[in-house]
This record gives structure tokens, sequence and C-alpha cells, in this order.
């Protein structure tokens, strides 16, 4: 799991038919830290903006066959905070709704200097999930208990944890990911973290509710499915 300079992992979703004159810059940008999937449809896109809910779509409505209008309309009712980028011909989609458009041909330049910008929105310092608010800057966590200072551990920790709500981080990726290190022979390091954690954000540390356990594995930060999701599953249908 990688991660951007401000705690996050940012996803980009591209839909449409991909040109092998940009791959470079696709390339480019996984090799900095950003996740990027790939659709040649418009059903295999709502399926996988549904699946990882992209910070970033693009939508390459050039030599595909699907309507740029109907896609980032959908897009933007289901996922309100996703920045779209609409690739489309000189002198097409002038009527699309989107946050930033690029007509052919443009340069590579041009499209890194426009993945730059829609990178840059995606990565506020403050996430926010659940009861949970994490401002990455001051390292203050607001929860049912009120704010509290994190050291810098203890919010890349958390910022990890809300990033994967409701999945199972294990103790292997958290050594790796916040202590750069593989071993595993003594993770009380990552336990004292955890329970410092949970008397920052739990009403009762000795039987969290939010961050849990799970035996053998790893830890979860659990949030309830509507807030996670913010739609429901019929809302994802094509």
């Amino acid at each position: 799991m990688v991660r951007t300079a401000g705690g996050r992992v940012i996803h980009v979703l591209f839909i449409g038919r991909p040109d092998s004159q940009y791959d470079k810059v696709w390339r480019d940008l996984q090799q900095e830290g950003l996740v990027i999937a790939f659709a040649r449809t418009q059903t295999q896109g709502l399926q996988l903006a549904r699946d990882m809910k992209p910070h970033i779509v693009v939508v390459n409505t050039t030599d595909s066959h699907f309507s740029g209008v109907r896609l980032c309309r959908l897009i933007g009712s289901r996922l309100p905070q996703a920045n779209r980028l609409l690739i489309v011909d000189q002198g097409e989609g002038a009527h699309i709704e989107c946050e930033e458009r690029l007509c052919r041909p443009f340069t590579i330049r041009k499209l890194r200097d426009t993945m730059r910008r829609l990178t840059e929105r995606a990565s506020p310092h403050v996430m926010r999930i659940g009861v949970v608010q994490l401002d990455l800057i001051s390292r203050v966590v607001s929860s049912p208990l009120g704010h509290a200072h994190l050291t810098p551990k203890q919010c890349q920790l958390l910022a990890m944890f809300m990033q994967y709500p409701n999945q199972v981080i294990s103790r292997e990726d958290l050594m790796k990911e916040i202590w750069d290190t593989h071993y595993l022979g003594d993770t009380r390091t990552l336990d004292v973290h955890i329970r410092w954690l949970r008397e920052k954000i739990e009403t009762d540390p000795t039987h969290p509710k939010f961050l849990v356990t799970q035996r053998g594995v790893g830890y979860k930060l659990i949030v309830p499915a509507e807030v996670e999701t913010g739609a429901s599953a019929e809302m994802w249908q094509p």
C-alpha cells in the first residue's frame, strides 16, 4: 500500500480507450504513488468506481462507445467528492459537466500538469470518516471523546486505518508502512501505539468499538457501511 505525501493513497480510475502516446504519463504517476485502474467500458468503469471509490476519474470519450454526458453525471452523483477529467475531441464536450477538460490533441506536459492539479485537490490535509476526523498537519484527531494530539507514528497509523475502513490491515503491512521494517519478531511497539490510539478515540479503550483486533492477523477501523459508502448498492447499476 503506497501513500502520497499527504498520508493518503490517491486512487485514479480511467474509463475509456487508453491512448498509447500517454502511457509514460500513467506509468510515471504510478511510480509516484498513485493507484491507477483502467476500464474500457462504462459498465466496467461503474463497477470499478463502486469498488475502489476513486478520488479522480478520467473519462475518455474519444473512440469510446458510451455517452460522456451520462457517465460524468453518474460519477458526479455517485462519487460527489471525486474530480472528473474529461478527454474529448476538439470542439466536443463543452456541455458536459466535469472539473477538468482536455481536448485532443494535447501535449504530454498538459496531461501531466492537469493530473498534478487534480492530485493536489484530492490530497486534503483533513480526513473524515464516521465519527473520526484527522488533521494530517496539526496531527489532531477529533472523536466522540473530543480533540487529542497524536505523535507522528500515531497519526500515520490512524491515517492508514481511515484510508482502508472496515478492512483488516495485517501486522506485517503496518510494520512495513509505518516503521519501514519486515521484522515481526517483536510487535510490542505496534501494540503500544494501537493502545494509545484507542485511548484517544474509544470511550472504553479496553473494549474497543472502532479500532478492533482481528486475532492472529491485524487490526481494522470499523465504520458503518452507510457512512463509508454514502450510497446504496442499487445506485451503482449502469
